[in-house]
């Protein structure tokens, strides 16, 4: 017997154990991927079943978007964030008047996952060949895939036509928009993550799909003659633990390590604390995998988000919009740090950076700054519900729950606010505290915002030059200025801020895949019987977030792929 922190693996010919229960197909973990995976693996003539850890099912899936807004008015529905798919030449693309042709789809998904790497004159677009044929993969399948799920009902999906990519104005974009898919309910609305796992698992139960909770797998099986994984340890207590038989592999679908602190410091960036994803994400399949010699890659990179420092990760979201346009994102010296309006990933990066003359990450904490006209107009904007009603606006609703939002009359008080503020997070960030001349240093960055926004040209950020920047800020205030996503400051206060820090949606490293998402060693051979989807493996994706539904596209594709073949073992 291997054990690597926690996880076992047990040398043993699948004739000699004395099984619980034997089954074509063992799905670990219950988001997109895992259901995706039994879906496949059942259409594919699979006897499966899922393997649950929490009480629950859904994983991270489920607790993307939700209900929001608050009571509506009378005969109106009440608003909701909705849950996206993401996919590349989609079968409904066409509809929209649009094309996706394989050679620039592949461009724009190497060109950003991999960018250090990028040359488009190479036969693999820079990349080692390995990785492209997983980009190679997602294209080829995607369509296919959210095809049969759509068929399934698992869930009903329809494009969304006028839905940018994160980066639409990248030369290598040729199809910016329409890639994004939604899944309708009988009312028009947009479908949660709940909610499509909802029609996944009974799509999935429906077809005969077994389905345990409160099963954690912490050890495999594996044939000491073939190398084959061929079941699995599970159970949460000993008087539950049972050893299930796969004849034909295992689909890990666990999600990241995002909550687990070992992992997490070993691997992503310091200023990383913590995120969103169900609590159940604590890098199973690392640590399994990593008995058995798998390669692992990606360990540094996640699924980025800013998120606000006094709200926790449940039930609270992401601070996916920063809304206004007279509001900064300034450090602790008073100093602008990113562009405000670039996508939730791509500015979480700005909270990461490290400064090599201070020798400090002096953006680990961000204050967003805004002003009386930005607090009185932007909380809740349409589409965009604040964060404790499961949308992305760190802003509170009128009288709604705004504790997390620091007021003052001048910058000087403000910053003796936020000091207090900083103070009781000292166990996140010991001694975090504002330099002594935040308020006049943050008064200069303002008044050169001011300039910047009456000429409509950002030099520092380039705020708002391109579409998808445009598209993020919310209505604009007046047309008296060019750029619609900065305004002039109101000096006169009362001046409020938000204090963000950098979290993760998930992790997006683990074990490599190849294209029929079997994990693999370090040699590229594959290990047999073992299976990865989702955010617990390394992410095709690389560094990139390609666009809204990028984590669930990849998802189920990849957890697609990985039932079918399994599924073809067995029989």
């Amino acid at each position: 017997m291997i054990e690597h922190a926690g996880a076992r693996v047990v040398f043993a010919p699948a004739d000699e154990v004395p099984w619980s229960d034997e089954v074509d197909v063992v799905v670990v973990g219950s988001g997109a991927a895992g259901w995706s995976a039994a879906l496949a693996a059942r259409s594919g003539g699979a006897d499966v079943v899922v393997l649950e850890k929490l009480d629950q099912l859904g994983g991270t899936t489920a607790k993307a978007g939700g209900e929001c807004g608050g009571t509506p008015p009378p005969g109106e529905l009440p608003q909701r964030a909705g849950t996206w798919l993401w996919i590349c030449n989609h079968p409904w693309l066409a509809e929209l008047g649009h094309d996706d042709p394989r050679d620039d789809a592949l461009r724009y998904l190497a060109r950003l996952a991999r960018p250090m790497r990028y040359d488009p004159a190479s036969p693999t677009l820079g990349l080692p060949h390995d990785e492209y044929a997983l980009l190679e993969a997602f294209y080829d399948h995607g369509r296919r895939v959210v095809g049969e799920l759509d068929a399934l009902g698992a869930p009903r999906l329809r494009p969304l036509a006028e839905t940018w990519d994160y980066w639409a104005d990248l030369p290598e974009n040729r199809t910016p928009r329409g890639r994004a898919l939604y899944s309708p309910l009988p009312d028009g609305r947009e479908a949660t993550g709940a909610e499509i796992v909802s029609a996944m698992s009974s799509a999935a139960v429906s077809l005969g799909v077994a389905v345990r909770t409160a099963s954690p797998v912490h050890g495999l099986v594996v044939d000491p003659d073939t190398g084959a994984v061929v079941g699995v340890q599970c159970g949460a207590t000993a008087a539950t633990a049972s050893l299930v038989r796969a004849r034909g592999g295992v689909v890990f679908a666990t999600g990241g390590f995002t909550h687990d602190p070992q992992l997490r410091g070993a691997h992503l960036p310091a200023p990383i604390t913590g995120g969103l994803a169900a609590r159940g994400s604590t890098g199973d399949l690392v640590h399994l995998a990593s008995a058995l010699g798998a390669r692992l890659a990606n360990m540094s990179e996640a699924w980025l988000t800013p998120m606000v420092l006094d709200h926790g990760a449940e039930p609270a979201s992401g601070a996916f919009r920063l809304p206004g346009d007279s509001m900064v994102l300034v450090d602790r010296f008073g100093r602008r740090a990113v562009n405000e309006k670039v996508t939730y990933n791509e500015m979480t990066r700005a909270f990461l950076r490290w400064d090599e003359s201070l020798g400090e990450y002096p953006h680990r904490v961000l204050v967003m700054l805004f002003d009386r006209s930005v607090g009185e107009r932007c909380r809740a904007m349409p589409g965009d519900a604040p964060i404790d009603e499961g949308g992305g606006n760190p802003l509170a609703r009128p009288g709604g729950t705004d504790h997390h939002e620091i007021a003052a009359d001048s910058l000087a008080d403000l910053a003796m606010k936020i000091d207090e503020r900083l103070a009781r997070h000292h166990d996140r960030f010991p001694g975090l505290r504002l330099a002594p001349d935040w308020a006049g240093r943050t008064h200069e960055t303002l008044l050169r915002f001011d300039d910047a926004a009456r000429t409509g040209v950002d030099p520092d950020f380039h705020r708002g030059e391109t579409r998808t920047q445009r598209a993020r800020s919310g209505p604009p205030r007046s047309a008296e200025f060019p750029n619609p996503t900065m305004h002039p400051f109101d000096h006169e206060g009362p001046w409020r801020a938000v204090l963000l820090v950098a979290g993760t949606l998930d992790t997006k490293g683990g074990p490599m895949i190849d294209p029929q998402a079997r994990i693999v060693r370090p040699d590229g051979t594959p290990i047999t019987g073992l299976y990865g989807a989702g955010n617990c493996i390394a992410s095709p994706a690389g560094q990139a977030y390609w666009g809204g539904g990028t984590t669930l596209g990849l998802a189920v594709t990849f957890g697609w792929l990985a039932g079918e073949h399994a599924a073809s073992r067995s029989t």
